[in-house]
């Protein structure tokens, strides 16, 4: 197996002809150049029974080889801004915030600080790497520091005011640690002094005042943050004077009070503008700061009082950010080429596909949608790119190790997935944990995805969808591709354009916007084809101002790698209620029929026809097979096409009245388990009694005028219709529904 020494993203997923698209890309230190195609993706599963792969190159002046280079990537997220003449006005001076750790025994990390590490120039609050926190001033003058370390320990998860003083007359610097919410037994303040008779100026005149992290540079002059602490930072302040524990109460919350207003140089406010990256100064001076690299934002603050749980109706409460030493918004690569998309191109998946000697392939994915207002096709291909973030980067270690455990399965690790264990630094899923254990509330797409490729090994995401794309291809059937974001944006206004809109194989993550666009486009008269499971699960949100990151929060119920904690349900882009569709009223069964009720990875199944499968208003979609003909045992994921992650209706949750339940699967293992939320509690009895629902359900109804839907209610579906040469007959029944979905008449 080749090992993979490149790796590269693009800054936009979704472009039509005549847009230019940039390309960014890094390699490890012994490559020396690289081959670049642009290409449109036909075909990946390239494994032993799979279709094989095939592309088709589009003709770019970009095509071929370019120089190669390694760029670095700077994980972290932390608050900036850049020095101010309001600094300069400093001689002694106080420095506080609150903090809340989750990591505090790691070495030297920067809570609030003006300080450049690469010289030990400047002031701030660190934790010691003993777990204390400390107050750290250095000249940069042949290192010469002083530091004063509380000598209580920090205890994780608790909040506390820090205080962190310089008296420039005296040369004595005092920390003090105050505990938030005291506890019996732990010293509830405590503080240490130090003196420094030989140091010189510490005010840094270039350091960047920092949140989260503090300044650093290269042996080339470069810029760089580093020092990143881990745990909630709430209300900075820098004052011109020596404050005693009275003064630091009054300035936690609120306004600056009248008799500190004219000493203080900087304030920030987290509770201001959380939807944004601004960091709100609110001292006067004008000195607001950026967020960078998305910390987390609507999170409880010290004096959240568990009243009102939506930031939106008291943000007084929620003044904290959560920072995280491995966060990525952008890894702010510089491009390596860019392609501007000819008028000819056709609307499809395509990559930019990089080659280079000794190392595997790189694909780094994007849809080509038709030109505005014009369409080539009847059918649409709605790409699940909102579903890519968020599994963007999943390890497959860990979850491959995890099927091993509970299916008795041994890993399966590719180039991709080694190279995303051996670069840490272009960050995790939303399946995965933040380094302190905090669930990734955020995913970004400009920086490389190991797991977005068409000829990943895990058969899942993009990977599965593949499948569904070469079966369309053999076939010969037209069809034009939009994207998640592209609906997001344009709603139904995009997708009406098409008399069939088609989801891929896991749809699970969906906006509002993208909600309300697929169930006007079906209220107006629009068919869709769900081609998979567990569909429209997860609510999640985009930001208009800062293009390929998405929100999502993990909230109240459905099968969670991780927790929202109490208080932070409510997405920070929006102010809404964040988790499971279901807990916000409109459940998967009201917009298609089925919805998410079992999953699995052993076996799939395959599916039974039911009554309702006779009915005329559905009877066409059998056209071409036997009456009794098990439908989809066979198929690439699991030998079925049931299988994976199941949907099945259910009148209780939604599903219209007038549904026809068209197949339903059947002969499920025992290891293909119920979704938590449909459980009220456990029993030893209470599995055995729901085992017969764990099904998916082949479902079919009409829409108001004269639309109507066709849901699969499994992932594995797409993944059996490249089967038998793609001659089979959930290829057959596929192709009944589009060629009467495309069809004008009324249903």
């Amino acid at each position: 197996m080749l090992k993979k020494k490149l790796a590269a993203y693009a800054d936009e997923i979704s472009v039509a002809p005549g847009d230019t698209i940039r390309f960014m890309a890094s390699v490890d230190d012994d490559l020396s150049s690289y081959t670049a195609t642009i290409v449109r993706l036909l075909s990946g599963d390239d494994q032993p029974g799979g279709p094989g792969y095939r592309d088709t190159v589009l003709d770019v002046p970009a095509n071929g080889g370019h120089a190669a280079r390694h760029q670095p990537t700077w994980p972290g997220a932390y608050g900036v801004v850049g020095h101010d003449k309001a600094f300069d006005k400093l001689e002694s001076f106080s420095l506080q915030c609150l903090f809340w750790p989750t990591t505090p025994e790691r070495p030297w990390k920067s809570i609030v600080s003006k300080f450049d590490e690469s010289n030990e120039f400047g002031w701030g609050l660190f934790t010691n790497g003993d777990g204390h926190a400390c107050f750290f001033v250095g000249d940069g003058n042949d290192h010469r520091t002083a530091h004063a370390v509380a000598p209580e320990p920090l205890i994780a998860r608790q909040w506390y005011l820090l205080t962190g003083s310089y008296d420039t007359e005296a040369k004595e610097l005092k920390v003090v640690q105050r505990m938030i919410h005291p506890v019996p037994t732990i010293p509830a303040r405590s503080e240490a002094t130090a003196t420094a008779p030989e140091i010189g100026d510490i005010h840094n005149r270039e350091a960047a005042f920092m949140v989260g992290a503090y300044n650093n540079q290269a042996e080339s002059g470069t810029w760089f943050p580093g020092g990143h602490v881990n745990g909630k930072i709430e209300r900075p302040v820098l004052i011109n004077r020596v404050l005693d524990d009275d003064e630091s109460d009054e300035l936690l919350t609120g306004a600056i009070p009248k008799k500190l207003a004219k000493g203080t140089v900087l304030a920030w406010d987290f509770s201001q503008e959380i939807g944004s990256d601004r960091l709100v100064d609110i001292s006067g001076n004008k000195l607001d700061g950026e967020a960078v690299n998305l910390p987390i934002r609507a999170v409880r603050g010290h004096n959240w009082d568990a009243t009102e749980f939506n930031w939106t109706k008291a943000p007084e409460q929620w003044g904290a950010m959560h920072f995280v030493e491995d966060a990525i918004y952008d890894c702010g690569w510089r491009p390596d080429f860019e392609v501007t998309i000819p008028e000819s191109a056709k609307s499809g998946l395509y990559a930019a596909k990089l080659e280079a000697d000794d190392s595997a392939p790189e694909f780094v994915p994007f849809v080509v949608r038709p030109p505005a207002g014009r369409t080539t096709a009847q059918l649409c291909v709605l790409v699940p790119t909102a579903s890519y973030l968020a599994y963007a980067n999943l390890d497959e270690q860990i979850a491959s190790a995890e099927y091993d455990f509970q299916f008795n399965r041994s890993p399966r690790l590719g180039p991709d997935d080694i190279y995303q264990q051996e670069h840490p630094e272009i960050g995790v899923s939303m399946y995965g944990l933040h380094a302190d254990d905090t669930g990734p509330h955020y995913s970004s797409r400009l920086r490389p995805i190991a797991n977005l490729s068409p000829t990943h090994n895990s058969l899942w995401q993009m990977s599965a969808d593949m499948h569904l794309i070469a079966w369309l291809e053999h076939e010969g059937i037209a069809y034009d591709m939009v994207s998640d974001e592209d609906l997001d944006r344009e709603g139904a206004d995009l997708l009406r354009q098409w008399s069939c809109v088609m989801t891929m194989s896991h749809p699970e993550y969906y906006s509002t916007r993208m909600l309300d666009g697929i169930q006007d486009y079906t209220r107006q008269g629009g068919r869709l084809m769900y081609m998979g499971g567990n569909g429209f699960y997860w609510r999640v949100a985009f930001r208009d101002d800062k293009p390929g990151v998405m929100e999502m929060r993990r909230a109240e119920d459905g099968s969670r790698s991780w927790i929202a904690e109490p208080g932070e349900y409510h997405m920070s882009f929006t102010g809404e209620l964040g988790g499971l569709w279901w807990r916000g009223g409109r459940t998967p069964q009201s917009v298609v029929g089925v919805g998410f009720i079992a999953q699995g990875f052993d076996w799939s199944s395959p599916y039974r026809r039911q009554p309702d499968s006779y009915d005329p208003r559905a009877a066409w979609i059998f056209d071409g097979l036997a009456d009794d003909e098990l439908i989809g045992d066979f198929g690439l994921l699991g030998d079925g096409a049931a299988g994976w992650e199941l949907d099945c209706a259910d009148p209780l949750r939604g599903t219209p009245p007038h549904a026809l339940v068209l197949a339903s699967s059947f002969d499920h293992s025992d290891t293909v388990l119920m979704v938590n939320e449909e459980l009220g509690h456990m029993h030893p009895m209470i599995y055995g009694s729901l085992q017969p629902r764990v099904h998916a359900d082949m479902v079919f109804f009409e829409t108001g005028n004269g639309g109507a839907i066709f849901s699969t209610g499994s992932i594995a579906w797409v993944s059996a219709l490249p089967c038998k040469n793609f001659d089979n007959n959930v290829a057959t029944i596929t192709r009944n529904v589009i060629k009467r979905f495309c069809d004008a008449t009324p249903f």
